[in-house]
C-alpha cells in the first residue's frame, strides 16, 4: 500500500472515534437531562397530588361542615314550623273566641238597641197618655213635645227631633209641618224675621203620636237667634217656638 492511502485511512479511523466519542457524550448528558427532567417531573406530579389530596380532604371537611350545619338548619326550621303550626292553632282558637265574643257583642248591642226602641215606643205612648189626661182643650187635635234642636260641629248642619201626640185615640192625623227661624246676617249683622228652612219630606200622617227627627243645612253667613215649628192639621196651625241662648 501507498503511504498516502495509509494515512487517508487513518485519518477516516480518527474520525469514526471522534464522532463515537460525540455520541456517547451526548448520549450521556441526554441521559442526564432525562433523568433530571423525569425526576423533576415526578416530584412536580407527587407534590402536585399532594396538594389535590390535601385539598380534596380539606373539600370533603367543608361539606361534611356544610351537610352538619344544613342538618342543623333543617332542624331549626322543623322545629319553627312546629312552633308556627302551633302558634296558628292558638291563633285560630282565639280569632275564633274573638270573633264569637264580637259576634255576642253585635248580638247584645241589637238587643240593646231592639230594647231602647221599646223603651222609647213606651215613653211616647206614656207621654200620649199623659198628654190625654192633663189635656184642659179637648179641641186642640196635638200637642208638639220633646222638642230638640243640636248644630253639628261646623255649625252648618242643624239636627232636629220633636214629638207630635195627638189628642184623639185611635184617629188619623194627617197634615204637613215646616221650620222656621229668625236671626241676623254675620257680615252686616242685619236681622230677619221667620226665614223658612228647606225640609224635603214635610207631610204627617200618623195615629196617636208620631216622632219626628232629621237634619237641615243652615248658610254659613247666617246666626240663628229662634226656631219655630209649625204643624198644619185640619185646617189648624199649631206652634212651638224653640230660642237659642
Amino acid at each position: 500500500m501507498s503511504k498516502n492511502k495509509i494515512e487517508q485511512n487513518s485519518i477516516v479511523i480518527t474520525d469514526k472515534k471522534k464522532i463515537r466519542q460525540k455520541l456517547f457524550i451526548f448520549s450521556i448528558i441526554f441521559l442526564i437531562i432525562s433523568c433530571v427532567i423525569i425526576f423533576y417531573s415526578n416530584n412536580f406530579i407527587i407534590q402536585n397530588s399532594k396538594n389535590v389530596h390535601e385539598k380534596n380532604i380539606n373539600l370533603k371537611s367543608k361539606i361534611e361542615n356544610l351537610k352538619n350545619e344544613i342538618s342543623k338548619k333543617e332542624k331549626i326550621i322543623q322545629e319553627l314550623t312546629k312552633n308556627n303550626k302551633e302558634l296558628n292553632s292558638i291563633f285560630n282558637k282565639y280569632t275564633d273566641a274573638i270573633k264569637f265574643k264580637v259576634a255576642t257583642s253585635e248580638e247584645i248591642r241589637d238587643e240593646l238597641f231592639k230594647k231602647d226602641e221599646e223603651i222609647l215606643s213606651l215613653n211616647r205612648e206614656l207621654n200620649y197618655y199623659k198628654f190625654l189626661i192633663n189635656s184642659k182643650d179637648r179641641k186642640n187635635i196635638l200637642s208638639i213635645e220633646n222638642v230638640k234642636f243640636n248644630f253639628g260641629d261646623n255649625k252648618t248642619i242643624l239636627y232636629y227631633s220633636f214629638l207630635l201626640l195627638s189628642n184623639t185615640n185611635n184617629k188619623k192625623v194627617k197634615g204637613s209641618f215646616n221650620l222656621f227661624y229668625d236671626g241676623n246676617y254675620v257680615k252686616n249683622d242685619k236681622s230677619f224675621k221667620k226665614k223658612k228652612m228647606k225640609i224635603n219630606n214635610n207631610k204627617i200622617d200618623f195615629k196617636n203620636y208620631l216622632q219626628l227627627s232629621g237634619k237641615i243645612i243652615v248658610p254659613d253667613d247666617q246666626n240663628i237667634s229662634n226656631l219655630y215649628i209649625d204643624v198644619k192639621c185640619n185646617g189648624k196651625l199649631y206652634n212651638y217656638v224653640y230660642k237659642f241662648n
